[in-house]
């Protein structure tokens, strides 16, 4: 073959040489592109592969940990209806759910999150306890750790059996907790000092005491409460009824509405 293409005159001999050479070179350029195609195709594979591990991760940690202690995600979940415009519901206390001179509250509502506001009262009626009064002034807490909350006596009494309570839990737009302290307490009246309530003798005010806002340590306030606007200073307070001096570190759930006249718990 190779004495075959000597004997040939240089310009055949050229001319097979340029087609050999163009032969060669697109058959290089053949394999070259298949090549390609083919490392192409793997590399978008393996992009595609680490696109849906990373989504499989981050789906993965779409979850945190609230109040509640329930995993919950974090995207766009509707914010339960019933958590945004308030709730409301009665309470029994039975033999299962009290301990001694309290009663626990078993609902979803406010199981799980110590810096909800639950204001309780007396439901009309106390069903099987047959009593016509209930001479106990009442408050709640929270127990951290059954994550629940408590409505509980003051004078530490036991709750009897039978006995119905109104809870509710408004919404947080018209919601405060006010503490009691050394600036804002004169005797048997603790000051509220909050947008919702300074300069409007007219709101409404609903208050239950909380022995222990957020879960931690609470104080005891065996006493009625009350609420009445002051207007020399244009602001609502919160007193004890009977004008025993208020304590230090005593602390009330309170909502706020329109209206007009005193309330209390």
């Amino acid at each position: 073959m190779i004495e075959r293409f000597r004997d040939l005159s240089p310009p055949f001999r050229y001319l097979a040489y340029a087609t050999g050479a163009l032969l060669v070179l697109s058959v290089a350029v053949g394999v070259g592109a298949a090549a390609a195609v083919v490392v192409g195709w793997q590399s978008g594979a393996a992009t595609t592969g680490s696109a849906k591990s990373d989504l499989a991760e981050s789906r993965s940690t779409e979850t945190s940990t609230p109040e509640a202690g329930k995993s919950e995600t974090t995207g766009t979940t509707q914010k339960s209806p019933s958590k945004s415009r308030g709730v409301s519901f009665v309470h029994r206390a039975t033999d299962e759910n009290s301990r001694g001179d309290y009663t626990v509250i078993s609902d979803p509502s406010i199981g799980g999150r110590p810096n909800a506001i639950v204001l309780v009262s007396l439901a009309s009626g106390q069903g099987d306890s047959g009593a016509t009064a209930y001479d106990h002034n009442i408050g709640v807490w929270y127990a951290p750790v059954a994550r629940k909350w408590a409505i509980f006596n003051q004078d530490r009494a036991p709750v009897p059996a039978g006995t119905n309570f109104e809870v509710k839990v408004p919404q947080p737009s018209t919601r405060i907790v006010h503490e009691a302290g050394l600036l804002n307490t004169a005797g048997n009246y603790t000051y509220l000092d909050n947008e919702l309530t300074n300069g409007k003798p007219d709101a409404a005010l609903l208050v239950t005491q909380n022995w222990n806002p957020g879960g931690g340590r609470g104080v005891y306030n065996n006493h009625p409460v009350g609420t009445v606007y002051d207007a020399t200073v244009e602001k609502w307070a919160v007193y004890n009824r009977d004008g025993a001096a208020m304590p230090e570190g005593a602390a009330f759930n309170i909502a706020v509405s329109a209206g007009a006249g005193e309330t209390a718990r």
